[in-house]
Order: C-alpha cells, then sequence, then structure tokens
C-alpha cells in the first residue's frame, strides 16, 4: 500500500515537473519571432543553416558539462528509427517557421500553432491509444470548419499553417515513442540535421552571393549578426530540452493543450506589434480553435479531479 502511495507521488511528481517543462517552453517560443525579427536582413536559408549548426555546438558542450553520452544512441538502430525522421519534422518546421516571421506571416505561423494541439490529440489517439473523448471531438469538429471557413473565406487552403501544426504534432509523437533522454536525444537529431544546414547555406550564399555571418566585424552591424547567429543555438536548443522533457512526461493530448500559450504570444506580436493583418476569416478560424481548445481544457481538468460525466 505504501509502495503504492510512493509510485503516485513520484507520478504525480513527474508531470508536475511535465507541465511546468511545458510551459516554460512555450513562453519561449511564444516570444521567439522578436529575435527572429532581429535578423530580418539576414538571408532565412543562412539563419537556419547557422541555427541548425549553432545549436549542435551547443548540445555537444551540455552532453559534455554533464558527462552524457550520446554517440551511444548512434549505435542504437532503434534510435536511428526515430531520431532521424524526427530530425527531418524538427528542421523543416524550424526552417519554415524563419521563413514564415521574416516574410511578415507570424499571424499565419500562430494559426498553425493553434491547430497543432488539436493534431496532438488525434496523434495521440493514433499512437499511443489515448481515447479520444466526446470533448475532444468537438474539438477536433470545430478545428475542422474553422479551417474550412478560411479555406472559403480567403479562397486557398492555409498550406503553411498546416504544414507547421502536422510536422510538429508529428515530432512531439515521435520524440514521446521514442522516450529518450532529452539532452543525448537532441544532439543526435542536430547531428542528423547537419546536412541539411550544409544544403541552406548554400542555398544562402548563391542566392546573396555572401554569407552575413562572414561579414565585416569592423562593424556594429557585423559583431551584432554574429552574436545573434551564435545566440540562435540557445535560444533553439533550451525550448527543445524543455519541450522534450514535458513529452516524456505527459499525455500527449495535455502537451498539446499548454501549447496554446505560444500562438496566443505570438498572435498578440504579430498583430499588435508587427502589424500584420487580421481578418475576419482569421478571427473565425481562430474563434473556432479557441472554442475547441476550451472543451479540451475542461476535458482535462474533469479527468485530473477524476470526475466522470454521466
Amino acid at each position: 500500500m505504501a509502495d503504492g502511495s510512493v509510485m503516485e507521488a513520484d507520478s504525480a511528481a513527474r508531470e508536475r515537473r511535465g507541465i511546468l517543462a511545458a510551459l516554460s517552453c512555450y513562453v519561449i517560443w511564444g516570444v521567439l519571432p522578436l529575435y527572429w525579427k532581429m535578423l530580418d536582413s539576414v538571408n532565412s536559408y543562412e539563419v537556419i543553416a547557422f541555427r541548425m549548426v549553432f545549436c549542435f555546438a551547443l548540445m555537444v558542450i551540455l552532453c559534455k558539462v554533464m558527462r552524457l553520452n550520446f554517440a551511444e544512441l548512434l549505435r542504437e538502430r532503434r534510435a536511428w528509427r526515430y531520431l532521424i525522421p524526427s530530425a527531418i519534422m524538427c528542421g523543416f518546421g524550424w526552417s519554415l517557421y524563419i521563413i514564415m516571421v521574416n516574410d511578415g506571416q507570424v499571424v499565419q505561423a500562430s494559426l498553425g500553432y493553434y491547430i497543432n494541439p488539436l493534431v496532438s490529440v488525434l496523434l495521440g489517439m493514433v499512437m499511443f491509444r489515448e481515447r479520444l473523448s466526446a470533448m475532444q471531438g468537438i474539438a477536433v469538429v470545430l478545428c475542422a470548419v474553422g479551417i474550412a471557413y478560411f479555406t472559403i473565406s480567403q479562397g486557398e487552403l492555409p498550406v503553411a499553417a498546416l504544414a507547421l501544426a502536422v510536422s510538429f504534432a508529428i515530432y512531439g509523437a515521435l520524440r514521446k515513442r521514442a522516450g529518450y533522454a532529452p539532452i543525448p536525444a537532441q544532439t543526435v537529431e542536430c547531428l542528423f540535421m547537419l546536412p541539411g544546414a550544409v544544403v541552406a547555406g548554400a542555398v544562402a550564399l548563391q542566392m546573396e552571393g555572401h554569407l552575413a555571418f562572414a561579414s565585416d566585424l569592423s562593424t556594429p552591424y557585423g559583431w551584432a549578426v554574429v552574436g545573434l547567429m551564435m545566440g540562435s543555438g540557445v535560444v533553439t536548443a533550451v525550448p527543445l530540452i524543455l519541450f522534450s522533457k514535458a513529452a516524456n512526461d505527459i499525455p500527449l493530448g495535455l502537451l498539446g493543450l499548454i501549447q496554446y500559450v505560444s500562438p496566443t504570444l505570438s498572435l498578440m506580436l504579430g498583430v499588435f506589434l508587427f502589424g500584420e493583418v487580421f481578418t475576419l476569416a482569421h478571427a473565425v478560424c481562430l474563434g473556432c480553435i479557441w472554442v475547441g481548445l476550451v472543451f479540451v481544457a475542461f476535458d482535462a481538468i474533469r479527468v485530473s479531479r477524476g470526475f466522470e460525466l454521466r
């Protein structure tokens, strides 16, 4: 009996740590457009390339300091099976997000991350046999209605937003299924992204004829670019480590729910700080998603408190 109580207490403590990690992660992601906007004079592909490179460098340093051997994962066939596709999904999401932010599409990007929690709910049902409750089902239907309205009103499907939502939901599901410790796993993912960094750097060089990172360091602008590029590794790695910790400790559906913090912050930045257009189609689509999230939130609270609807 005592052992059972200890296990329940440990489980509750782990879930609390997971929730705190998720909240911290999504707050950082929510305000990241401010960081990428400081690099909007730099070719997006160059930003993507150096983000991957410096993130990998930071992860290697963390592994050395914490005496974590990420090379062990490279000898596991199972790790390759999960971490290669998760690296692809992560790298794709990073790239698309930076391109959208620097192209003045922060509102569109936030729409994608509003859709993502409901995609996570569906993946939780498919991959982890997490039951889709009646309220979660209503939320998914509302999300579909909102997207349909947006598509009809705008005359086009929000492809970029949907791509962000699906890619990051798949990433979270893969990391949860893999279950590896956050820092070594993220280091291996960053290693697998390095070929993509080379390609992105080559694209930037072809487009611009030079790299901003190699600019004249005799000017404040040159030092600012170098500093921001190097800092991109930190602002990338920290929230991803927190996300991986949360994905391992809490249900995928709950993780998806907490994510609404990030697009809310980004949406506010896009509309009130960057002056992006917010149309009626955006309002209706997001309204449907917000109502759906209320249903999902109520359902999560109900389940956590042990209530059952009769």
